[in-house]
């Protein structure tokens, strides 16, 4: 039986960088494995940034989105704290009427000569 011939992959890739048509033209040899590992590392970076980029983006919007419900939250509280101001306002106005119907209702009694 014969063997299939295989033919083996290289392990060294060769790259050859031309400087121009005066200078000589310079080899640069790198292990399979070396190449792979970078374009594993660059494909990781790539997802990474990619990954990293879309959080920082919906930080963004949550980031922008919440601070418009602030705002909104900032006007109703300013309208709120009118309101309690003024239903204070009447409060006094309410109480100081009440204690002179209260002198008044006493003065009445007195005249009348009805005891408590």
């Amino acid at each position: 039986m014969k063997k299939a011939i295989h033919k083996k992959s290289p392990e060294f890739i060769t790259f050859k960088i031309v400087r121009g048509t005066e200078e000589s033209t310079r080899t640069i040899r790198l292990p399979r494995i070396v190449i792979n590992l970078m374009l594993s590392l660059l494909a990781t970076y790539l997802v990474f940034v990619m990954v990293m980029t879309y959080i920082t983006g919906d930080l963004s919007f949550t980031y922008q989105h919440r601070l418009q419900d602030i705002k909104e939250l900032e006007a109703i509280n300013t309208d709120q704290q009118q309101e309690i101001t003024t239903l204070n306002s009447i409060t006094a106005e309410v109480r100081e009427k009440l204690k002179s119907l209260e002198d008044i209702e006493a003065k009445v009694k007195e005249l009348v000569g009805i005891d408590d």
